[in-house]
C-alpha cells in the first residue's frame, strides 16, 4: 500500500508551518503523520514547532530542492522504513521550488511506495514577493493555491489574489482564501479524474463548436467558423517534443494553441500566437493538457496526430543523473538530462562530420538554444569557470553538443559529461566539461 505524501510550498512567511499545525491537529487520533521540514539555516525553528505533535525529520542548511536526492530521498526512505506513517507532509524552504520535490518523488527510488497528493502553495496577499521569478515558479506548480493570512488583507489585496488565480492557465484545482492556516479538507485530496490518480486510459477531449448563427446580421464579435477542442492526459503520458512541435507549427488554420506537456525533453508549456510558437519551462505537473481554436483545420485529424505523438519507450531522466543547464535571456535555467538531449531533434550520430578526427554523438546546439526562446546571442560555460564571449546566433554554424561516446556518457577525461565541437573558426570550436548554455537577447 502506498503512503500519501503532500508538498506544502510557498514563499517565506506565508504560513506553511501554521497550515501544517492546523492540519496535523485535525488528523490527530485518526492518522499517524510524519513531517519532513527543510529549515533554511541551522535554527530548526519549524522542526521545533512541529516536533511536539508528530515525528519530524529535518534537512537543515539550505534548500531541499538543491540537496535532492542527497538529502530528500534518504530522509523519505527512513521515514517509510522506520516510522511507517499513514501520511507524510513535506515543507520545503520558502526559497524552494515545489516542482523539484514533486519531480524527485515521482521518479526517485521510493516512487513506488508513495502516492502523490495535490501540491499546495500558499501566498500572503498582503505582501509582494521579493523574488517575482521564484514566486511565479511556485504558483505555476500549485494544484491548490491558497491565500493565507486573509484576516490581515484588505479588499483590494483579496481582489488582486482573485485576479492572480483567474489568470493562471492551467487553472488550479482549487483556490481558497483562509485565516490561521485552516485549509478546507478538499485541498488535501485529488478530485475525481484529476492528478496522478487519473486512469492511464483516462485521456479525454472536449469539443466546443462555435459555428452557430448569432442572428440575422453578422456581429463583429461573431465566432462563426471557429471551433475549439480541449484535451487532458494523465501525468504518466510522455509526448515526443519533436512531433508536438511539427504538429502545432504545421497545422493550417490553427488560430490559437496553448498546452502543457510532459515530453521526452521534460515538462514544457507550448503556446502558439500570431503564427509563432513559444516554448517555455513550466512548473505544472498535474497532467498534460491543451486547448486550441481553429478555423479550417480538421479537428479529428489533429486529435489523431496528437495522440500519435505519445511515446512510452524512454523516460527522459532514466539514462543517468547528469544534466546540463539551459539558461534563457531572463536568467531562468532549465536542467536537461542526457536522456532529454538524446530525444531532441537535430541529432548528429557522428560528430566527425562536423569536427574531423573527433568522436561522439550529440545534438546541434541550434536546437538546444531554440528551447530558450528568441535569442540573438549565446555563450557557453565550462566547469572550470571558462565562459565564451557572447557570440551572435549566426556564428553557431553546425556546432554540436556531444552527449554520448560509444553508447554511454562522455567520460570526464574525454571532456565530458558534455562538450561542444564546432566548425573551425566558430566561437565554440572546442569547449570541454560544458555545464551551461546561455541564450542572450
Amino acid at each position: 500500500m502506498k503512503t500519501p505524501i503532500h508538498v506544502v510550498g510557498g514563499f517565506l512567511g506565508t504560513g506553511k508551518t501554521t497550515v501544517l499545525l492546523a492540519e496535523l491537529a485535525r488528523r490527530e487520533g485518526t492518522e499517524r503523520c510524519a513531517v519532513l521540514v527543510n529549515d533554511f539555516g541551522e535554527a530548526r525553528i519549524d522542526a521545533s514547532l512541529l516536533g511536539g505533535r508528530v515525528p519530524v525529520t529535518n534537512i537543515p542548511g539550505g534548500c531541499v530542492c538543491c540537496t535532492a536526492p542527497e538529502g530528500l530521498v534518504p530522509a523519505i526512505r527512513a521515514i517509510l522504513d522506520e516510522l511507517r506513517p499513514d501520511r507524510i507532509f513535506v515543507e520545503p524552504s520558502g526559497l524552494g521550488r515545489p516542482r523539484d520535490i514533486v519531480d524527485m518523488l515521482a521518479r526517485g527510488p521510493v516512487a513506488d511506495r508513495l502516492e502523490l497528493q495535490p501540491t499546495v502553495v500558499l501566498v500572503d496577499p498582503t505582501r509582494r514577493p521579493a523574488d517575482p521569478s521564484l514566486f511565479a515558479e511556485q504558483i505555476d506548480g500549485a494544484d491548490v493555491l491558497v491565500a493565507n493570512r486573509c484576516d490581515h488583507a484588505d479588499l483590494d489585496q483579496l481582489a488582486a489574489f482573485d485576479q492572480l488565480a483567474a489568470a493562471m492557465w492551467p487553472a488550479p484545482l482549487l483556490t481558497a482564501k483562509v485565516r490561521f492556516g485552516r485549509l478546507p479538507e478538499a485541498a488535501w485530496r485529488w478530485p475525481a479524474g484529476a492528478g496522478p490518480r487519473a486512469s492511464a486510459e483516462g485521456d479525454a477531449h472536449h469539443d466546443h463548436g462555435h459555428d452557430h448563427d448569432h442572428g440575422a446580421a453578422p456581429r463583429a464579435d461573431s465566432t462563426a467558423g471557429y471551433h475549439a477542442r480541449s484535451w487532458v492526459f494523465p501525468p504518466t503520458t510522455v509526448f515526443s517534443w519533436d512531433k508536438l512541435r511539427e504538429l502545432v507549427v504545421g497545422t493550417p488554420g490553427l488560430e490559437r494553441f496553448k498546452g502543457v506537456f510532459r515530453t521526452d525533453l521534460g515538462w514544457f508549456r507550448l503556446d502558439l500566437a500570431g503564427g509563432v510558437i513559444h516554448p517555455a519551462d513550466t512548473a505544472y505537473r498535474r497532467d498534460s493538457r491543451a486547448d486550441l481554436i481553429v478555423t479550417t483545420a480538421d479537428l479529428d485529424a489533429f486529435d489523431a496526430a496528437l495522440r500519435a505523438s505519445r511515446v512510452s519507450d524512454r523516460d527522459p531522466d532514466s539514462l543517468d543523473g547528469t544534466a546540463i543547464g539551459l539558461m534563457d535571456a531572463t536568467g531562468v535555467e532549465l536542467p536537461l538530462s542526457r536522456g532529454a538531449l538524446m530525444a531532441m531533434p537535430g541529432q548528429v550520430p557522428d560528430v566527425s562530420v562536423i569536427a574531423p578526427g573527433k568522436r561522439g554523438a550529440g545534438v546541434r546546439l541550434r536546437e538546444l538554444l531554440f528551447l530558450a526562446g528568441n535569442a540573438t546571442h549565446y555563450s557557453i560555460a565550462a566547469a572550470d569557470g571558462f565562459v565564451t564571449p557572447p557570440a551572435p546566433m549566426d556564428s553557431l554554424g553546425d556546432a554540436v553538443l556531444v552527449h554520448s561516446l560509444d553508447g554511454g556518457p562522455v567520460p570526464e577525461d574525454q571532456g565530458g559529461p558534455f562538450r561542444v565541437y564546432g566548425a573551425a573558426g566558430s566561437s565554440c570550436a572546442n569547449v570541454k566539461a560544458v555545464v551551461r548554455v546561455r541564450a542572450l537577447g
